[in-house]
């Protein structure tokens, strides 16, 4: 990671049932479970009116719940867990260079350090200290959206759907917060209600396309604080308009506003998962709606797969067959995920009002497989095969 530490703050709050039992594999779903609040319900409403409910209580898991925690917290818990192995991260470390040959790959990687630079005025830059060379059979590259390892592949990255932007806030409040994410379906906007542990809170509100900086969907490794210098949107006096128009029932306090950042959230989803001997998993491969956090959740489980099919073969050959079925099986998920296919319809009418809100619901639902299947038909909608 070409970053010192992990980050501070990041847009992904929450694991899914199915990330809970990957954790609990691997003994560590306890220590989240300790550290997250459980949410056990999403509630879908239009404007301050409830439409629809999806329980996860009913569901036959044995965590039917979401488990919202920070990443930051999140990535605490596997560092340890990873030292507690006799392993650590390499930070400050970043690829320069990957190079695919028939037979192998050959990588090249900074190992950065901070370094004094400017002349008028000096400040602290990552330097190049030394540069590694690697070689390995095969790369899996779980390096984000802007990823080098699916450029050097040459996989394209198109736009499934129109970016949207969000004006996010989150801070403490001395209301008591109900025990559910809440989707609110305003005109052609969708915003976002999650309650975070300990008295905390984070809204997302969509404000029109333009309004957030593009590049702006970064990992932030900083507390951000934004003063009388930051973008208008983001002030106290907008977000007391922003709940006051689409959530009256909220009438907590407003304290400790130390994060507040206009996002774009981009849609995309790569033509291919693999090419050759450089493989992907999570945001490298696809990029989602914000409420779903479906980028996270369904990649961990995409990278546990690609470990697994590497470690199962004993030949390139094999290994190659194991990956071509990776690829496959892939984009048929987030084909369905996405319902770019346009396979969700509805049982009968009471799902009308669902379906006519279908580009808000789409990826926003934060469930997959068999769990998204089963909270669909709570909507009375339906999959095809």
């Amino acid at each position: 990671d070409r970053e010192q530490r992990t980050n501070t703050h990041s847009y992904a709050l929450a694991l899914h049932p199915e990330t809970l039992e990957l954790l609990d594999t691997l003994g560590l779903a306890d220590r989240v479970l300790e550290s997250s609040r459980q949410l056990s319900k999403v509630g879908i409403y239009e404007g301050d009116h409830p439409k629809a409910t999806l329980n996860y209580s009913t569901l036959a898991l044995k965590h039917p719940f979401l488990s919202v925690i920070s990443q930051g917290e999140l990535e605490r818990i596997l560092v340890e867990s990873l030292s507690e192995k006799g392993h650590k991260p390499l930070w400050n470390h970043r690829a320069r260079f990957i190079e695919q040959t028939p037979d192998k790959l050959k990588v090249s990687v900074d190992r950065l350090t901070e370094g004094m630079t400017g002349y008028a005025v000096a400040h602290i830059e990552m330097q190049i200290d030394k540069i590694l060379d690697y070689q390995a059979n095969y790369l899996i590259g779980a390096d984000g959206h802007q990823s080098v390892a699916r450029h050097i592949a040459g996989i394209n990255f198109p736009e499934t759907a129109p970016s949207i932007d969000y004006a996010v806030f989150e801070f403490k409040t001395d209301a008591d917060l109900p025990n559910e994410m809440r989707l609110i379906i305003k005109d052609d906007k969708t915003h976002i209600f999650w309650p975070l542990p300990n008295g905390y809170c984070r809204w997302s509100f969509q404000v029109n396309h333009g309004e957030a900086p593009t590049q702006s969907l970064q990992k932030d490794h900083h507390l951000l604080q934004y003063g009388n210098h930051g973008y208008p949107l983001l002030d106290r006096e907008h977000l007391d308009a922003f709940l006051a128009e689409n959530a009256p029932w909220f009438e907590g306090s407003i304290e400790n506003l130390n994060w507040r950042m206009l996002i774009q959230f981009e849609h995309r989803l790569a033509d291919s998962f693999g090419k050759h001997r450089i493989w992907l998993a999570g945001d490298s491969a696809h990029m989602t709606p914000q409420a779903g956090i479906l980028s996270m959740n369904v990649g961990m489980r995409e990278a546990v797969d690609l470990v697994d099919r590497l470690a199962s073969g004993t030949t390139d050959a094999e290994r190659q067959k194991a990956l071509a079925g990776y690829n496959t099986q892939r984009l048929a998920e987030w084909e369905h995920l996405l319902d770019l296919d346009n396979h969700i319809s509805a049982v009968d009418q009471t799902a009308s009002w669902i379906l006519g809100h279908r580009t808000s619901l789409i990826g926003n639902i934060p469930a997959s497989g068999e769990t998204l299947s089963e909270l669909l038909a709570q909507l009375h909608l339906i999959e095809a095969a």
